[in-house]
């Protein structure tokens, strides 16, 4: 199990290696897409999420985690293989389609491997949210690394950028084919199926502690991925080269495993409350300094949002592992994703609109408003309940 462990550090390396993300809005613009029709397709491919997210988590609960994580990861690395081949908006809304599906089966099972490896290595349970941290920083490192390497690969040309990311994505299956299931996934398999009512029940009406934690992990996360396409517009419009836009994409997202490091260290240091407020007060912080110093002042002042997101990510993560059952934990996990991709389908394409109609800084403007909102409605009543990132004791039998 703990080299299972190392396995799945690699399988977040991986999976977060692709080199033509930080260079997708670019890319697209070559090919006729604007920004809106760009959120549009993000928009799909959150839908797609959406709609695969709990189907995906549950056949990953019951038929095994291994199983559908190899499955998605193939399905990613085939939809990659095939980009280079199209150019129209309908290829590329194909690929979105494909891509959000293998997202889905992907989404959920990783870090419940990830965590019941942990416990089945001999590790404590609070020791998990180190483990995530880990995970989460290869990811980002992982990220970091790819856009170091797509900004000097398209300064050959897309041509390159894309066949190059095509051969590396396919790089995790090869690493989800080493990993093993934990012996807990037989003992599960051999259990009743847990009823999807169930499910909610335990998410959203057993306590308020767990059902705050879950919607703050998908506010959250939803801020999260509207800054990851907004900033590629927002370098271009802040006249940055684009060879730089790898730099810039690596520096945000070590901003973020930075974040997800931070996070275990600020509880420990700081404790729950002023590592959560931290969490609530940099993004609003970031939103409102982009929309006022457009340029390189902004861009500093977005490195606050990745920061918190990363936080925000293994702090929520390790509370639901917590207080949630082995049984039933993938597919909550992919709930959270479905609810960040519903909300972000929601929210992208007006954004997208928003930027082509009012400009950038209106629209940053605007979103800084909105979480300064979810910050006093969602997160400062977590704030106030210290004790929601404790363990549910009835809720883990794992």
């Amino acid at each position: 199990m703990k080299h299972n462990i190392r396995l799945l550090y690699g399988f977040s390396f991986f999976d977060q290696f692709m080199i033509v993300i930080p260079l997708l809005v670019p890319y697209l613009a070559t090919k006729g897409i604007g920004m809106a029709q760009f959120m549009e397709l993000q928009a799909v491919f959150a839908l797609v999420i959406v709609a695969g997210e709990v189907p995906t988590g549950l056949l990953s609960d019951r038929w095994g985690r291994k199983k559908v994580l190899l499955l998605g990861a193939a399905l990613k690395a085939a939809s990659f293989s095939l980009l280079p081949l199209w150019s129209s908006y309908e290829g590329f809304l194909f690929y979105h389609l494909t891509t959000g599906i293998a997202l889905s089966m992907i989404s959920g099972g990783d870090v419940a491997l990830l965590y019941e490896s942990h416990l089945a290595a001999g590790g404590e349970a609070s020791r998990s949210t180190a483990v995530l941290g880990n995970a989460k920083l290869a990811g980002r490192v992982g990220a970091a690394a790819s856009a170091l390497v797509g900004g000097a690969v398209v300064a050959l040309s897309y041509g390159h950028l894309l066949w190059a990311n095509a051969i590396l994505s396919w790089i995790s299956v090869l690493l989800a084919l080493s990993i093993a299931e934990p012996a807990s996934a037989v003992e599960r398999a051999k259990q009743p199926p847990v009823r999807l009512k169930e499910i909610l029940a335990a998410v959203l009406k057993r306590d308020a502690a767990t059902r705050l934690v879950f919607l703050n992990m998908v506010a959250w996360g939803i801020a999260g991925l509207v800054m990851v396409w907004t900033n590629q517009k927002y370098w271009e419009v802040s006249g940055v080269p684009l060879p730089w836009f790898g730099a810039l994409y690596a520096g945000y997202n070590l901003a973020a495993g930075f974040g997800g490091r931070l996070a275990a260290v600020g509880v420990a240091r700081w404790g729950r409350r002023a590592t959560l407020a931290a969490v609530g007060v940099l993004p609003v912080t970031g939103y409102f300094g982009m929309a006022a110093f457009l340029g390189w002042g902004g861009i500093a002042l977005g490195v606050p949002i990745r920061l918190s997101g990363g936080m925000a990510d293994v702090l929520f993560l390790h509370a639901l592992n917590e207080r949630i059952a082995s049984g039933m934990r993938a597919t909550v996990l992919s709930m959270a994703s479905l609810s960040v991709r519903a909300g972000f389908s929601l929210l992208g394409p007006v954004v997208g609109y928003g930027i082509d109609g009012w400009g950038l800084s209106a629209v940053l403007a605007a979103i800084g408003i909105v979480y300064s909102i979810a910050f006093a409605g969602l997160l400062l009543p977590l704030i106030l309940r210290e004790g929601a990132l404790a363990p549910a004791r009835s809720a883990e039998g794992a």
